[in-house]
């Protein structure tokens, strides 16, 4: 039986034999990202998959989550965010919005420490609303989206009174040494600093 069919195939043309698949082309179901992909399936009554086997390449797991993922963020309003103004190099790269990256500037001398607080105050306005523009964040609704952002929140908040703390810290020290240097200097050599 084997034989006949091989003899049937090979007495077919290409495109007699293109028409009979083309009668069984199927798309399968499941990622909109890889549309070119298809089966094809021969007529033939020896095929070992028929076009009623044919089954999603998704599992049902990933189909869900694939299907819980939302197709609008509109909803979300986008607020201030101490994480994104503290820590832009971190939560530029965590949540994809890669222009937390231009914080790397400020170390530029001169114009870097001014450009940083600028680029700074600018992350912590827009730093979520980038966030949400990005569509592989995926994020399933303002819930979930709120309780990432709370987290960077509270880191945000903490890490910025620790740098204003130390830089303060850091100013008193600096200004206790110069009025100690000063008082050291022995008499007659004042005019060092006044020249």
């Amino acid at each position: 039986m084997d034989e006949n069919q091989s003899e049937q195939n090979e007495t077919l043309t290409e495109d007699q034999r293109f028409e009979d698949l083309q009668e069984y082309h199927v798309t399968p179901p499941g990622d909109p990202e890889f549309p070119e992909l298809e089966f094809l399936f021969e007529k033939e009554s020896s095929s070992l998959v028929s076009p009623l086997d044919v089954k999603s390449p998704l599992t049902p797991e990933l189909e869900s989550e694939k299907a819980s993922t939302p197709t609008d963020t509109a909803s979300i309003t986008p607020k201030w965010n101490w994480g994104a103004f503290a820590f832009p190099l971190f939560f530029g790269v965590a949540h994809r919005s890669y222009l937390g990256l231009l914080i790397l500037l400020a170390a530029i001398p001169w114009v870097g420490p001014i450009f940083g607080l600028v680029w700074s105050i600018i992350f912590g306005f827009y730093g979520e609303k980038w966030t949400l523009e990005n569509r592989d964040n995926g994020y399933r609704d303002e819930e979930e989206f709120r309780k990432i952002m709370s987290g960077w929140n509270r880191a945000g908040l903490v890490g910025f009174i620790i740098g204003l703390v130390l830089v303060v810290l850091l100013g008193l020290l600096a200004i206790v040494f110069f009025i100690v240097f000063i008082n050291r200097i022995p008499a007659g050599q004042e005019h060092f600093f006044n020249p």
